[in-house]
């Protein structure tokens, strides 16, 4: 029996141990089971993402053929705007070459009419003179007629002779009169040939000529004028400019050379105008000497130097013309500390008159501001404004008033920017 009993127990205690092994096996087949559906339906993402990345493959495909067409037409029509373009710079260039042409033939053809005009004077003076002779040589031939008449008329009555019948037999001195008044005739007339058609408009034309030449003489004179004005005028503003340009340098130098001072601890800085140009077309040169160092030109100081110098030259400039407001961006981000202090100093000098709103990383800048606005991001893709005053800060770092403010604890290490103000 106690045998007996015994296999009881053993056989008790090997079905308990299959129970435990079974209910393992079945919640590890469930287990199983459980992600074999959820890899079913990974898969079935899967295949679905691959449906729709096959799609916006065979969509960007489509697109990119679509790209390419219309690259291609753009290539033709740049290729036709290109020859479009070089049709219209040559249209241009024999546009202006005509319009040179057409300016030279206007100035020749004025030259020729100036010309014409003084050999149609000309020429008017001697028909007036060859027309007082003939007119002479006319009236003289009448009176010739007459005297002639009254010679017949006296031969006739007198002595009962026909002078045409003696007209066969002139004497020598006759002949040679005649021919002379023949001759004389005949050369007249030449001239009055070789001199042409007279044109009746030429008197017109030089009135038109003299009023159009006394109209433009006007607007010659008041061009002439104007430009005397002008050139006045711009002589006034560059003295103007001069000096104040110079006074201006005089005054940022002299801030210049003391922030300098201030900002380095010591040394010497100069402005230097190019020598032997005109001073508002000088080139502008900054040389610094830092203590300890050699004077040398801006270029060559290290990144800490370039910026503390510049940043007394802006200061220097902004002194000579102050203003109620000024930003700084990370002006400070290659300083030290110690020049960071300095750089601090002089900035109290300037908040009589100013308020500085500077955007920094340094910790030595926002601990002299009075209030820090920082920028989070509370939320992935959302930014916002925190604002910290000190006087609302214990001496122990509570915020003693936190209206609508996030804790501290829940934006540390999430600033991305501060400004300090």
């Amino acid at each position: 029996m106690a045998d007996n009993r015994c296999r009881i127990d053993e056989l008790d205690l090997a079905r308990q141990e299959r129970n435990r092994d079974c209910l393992s096996l079945q919640v590890e087949l469930a287990r199983s089971e459980q992600q074999l559906d959820h890899l079913r339906g990974q898969l079935r993402r899967y295949d679905q993402d691959r449906q729709e990345r096959d799609r916006n493959i065979a969509e960007a495909a489509a697109q990119l053929a679509q790209c390419l067409e219309r690259h291609q037409q753009a290539d033709g029509q740049i290729l036709a705007s290109e020859s479009e373009l070089a049709e219209l710079y040559l249209s241009r260039e024999s546009l202006a070459t005509e319009i040179v042409r057409s300016v030279e033939h206007r100035e020749e053809v004025r030259r020729q009419r100036a010309v014409a005009l003084q050999v149609a004077q000309r020429h008017r003076a001697k028909i007036r003179k060859l027309e007082e002779q003939l007119h002479t040589k006319e009236l003289a031939a009448g009176e010739f007629r007459h005297e002639r008449i009254s010679l017949e008329s006296r031969l006739r009555e007198d002595y009962g002779i026909e002078l045409a019948e003696l007209s066969h037999r002139p004497t020598p001195d006759q002949e040679r009169q005649r021919e002379q008044v023949e001759a004389e005739i005949a050369d007249l007339r030449r001239k009055l040939t070789n001199i042409g058609g007279v044109n009746l408009d030429s008197l017109q034309e030089v009135d038109e000529l003299e009023t159009r030449f006394q109209s433009l003489s006007a607007q010659h004179e008041d061009l002439s004028k104007a430009k005397a004005s002008l050139e006045q005028i711009i002589g006034r503003i560059n003295a103007d400019s001069r000096r104040l340009f110079a006074e201006t340098l005089e005054t940022v130098k002299g801030h210049f050379q003391q922030l300098f001072r201030k900002l380095f601890g010591g040394g010497q800085a100069d402005v230097v105008l190019e020598e032997g140009v005109d001073i508002l077309d000088s080139g502008i040169e900054i040389v610094a000497r830092p203590p300890g160092k050699e004077p040398r030109s801006i270029s060559l100081l290290s990144g800490g130097e370039k910026t503390l110098t510049c940043v007394a030259l802006l200061l220097a400039i902004f002194r000579s013309r102050p203003s109620p407001f000024c930003v700084l961006d990370e002006v400070d981000a290659a300083l030290d500390e110690a020049n960071i202090e300095r750089f601090v100093a002089v900035l109290k000098e300037f908040l009589e008159w100013t308020q500085f709103v500077v955007v920094t990383h340094s910790k030595k800048t926002m601990a002299f501001a009075s209030t820090l606005y920082g920028v989070t991001m509370q939320e992935s893709g959302v930014s916002k404004r925190v604002s910290v005053r000190f006087d609302d800060v214990s001496e122990t770092g509570e915020i003693l008033s936190p209206p609508n403010r996030p804790r501290d604890d829940e934006h540390a290490g999430e600033t991305d920017e501060t400004q300090a103000a």
